[in-house]
This record gives structure tokens, C-alpha cells and sequence, in this order.
């Protein structure tokens, strides 16, 4: 028998402890959790809208053809109606491609923010800033 394997692990027949295989699980769900990021999702609804356009702007031109030839009012109408689903989809374009940008902006680090300073705040008494403020005047750095 060895020094690790349990005695009721080998009476039961238990080569590995079901503790490994329920963190080996939980390890695979947080990896995959993990590896699903918006800007994935972001790319998919991207390209499948991409295709509707493209799909679209053939059924357009050809729907025209018809409703020409045909100079029936229901194809104008149908045809109508694609012409605004094809502008919606459209938008729905650009609105992914906002979106993106302020994901990216979004998953930006924080230390590119925080280069900028606009407000400063003094935390003391007014006479530890005054003596701030003579010691800055005294070293000649008249930046203030």
C-alpha cells in the first residue's frame, strides 16, 4: 500500500479523490468563463450582420429588377420594406462598431487615465501649505 492512497479509497475502488475531479471541472468552467470575452461576441454579431448587408444588397438589386418589370405595387411595397430593414441593419453596424470602441475603452488600463491631473487637493493645515508654497519660492521653481 502506498504512503498517499487511502484505505478507503482502495476498499472503494477510488483511484483519484473526487475533490480533483470537481476542481479539475470547476478549474475547466472558470477557463472557459474566462475565454468568452465581449469583444469575441462583438466580432460574431459583427461578421453576421456583415453578411445580412452583403446578402441583402443582392436581394435588393434583384427585387428592384423585378418590381420594375413587374409594376406591381406589392413588389414596390416589398421592396420598400427592404430597403428600411437594409438601412436598420446598417445602423446595427455602426452601433457595434461604437460599442466596440467603448469596450476597447473600457478594457483600457487605468494608469493612461490617470496621467492626467486635473484637480489637485491639498490635505493639511493652511500653514503646512504656506510653507509649502516659501519652499517651492525658495528653490526657484516659480511654477505655480
Amino acid at each position: 500500500m502506498e504512503e498517499d492512497e487511502d484505505p478507503i479509497d482502495k476498499a472503494l475502488g477510488i483511484n483519484t479523490p473526487m475533490i480533483t475531479q470537481y476542481e479539475t471541472t470547476i478549474s475547466n468552467i472558470v477557463s472557459l468563463a474566462k475565454n468568452d470575452s465581449a469583444s469575441e461576441d462583438f466580432a460574431f454579431a459583427r461578421s453576421n450582420i456583415r453578411e445580412v448587408v452583403e446578402n441583402g444588397n443582392e436581394a435588393l438589386t434583384k427585387l428592384a429588377i423585378l418590381a420594375d418589370q413587374s409594376q406591381n405595387p406589392r413588389a414596390y411595397e416589398v421592396l420598400a420594406k427592404l430597403m428600411d430593414t437594409m438601412v436598420a441593419a446598417n445602423r446595427e453596424l455602426l452601433d457595434i462598431q461604437k460599442k466596440i470602441r467603448e469596450l476597447d475603452k473600457a478594457d483600457a488600463p487605468r494608469d493612461e487615465a490617470a496621467k492626467s491631473v486635473t484637480n489637485n487637493l491639498f490635505v493639511g493645515s493652511t500653514a503646512e501649505l504656506q510653507k509649502a508654497l516659501k519652499e517651492i519660492r525658495d528653490n526657484g521653481n516659480n511654477q505655480l
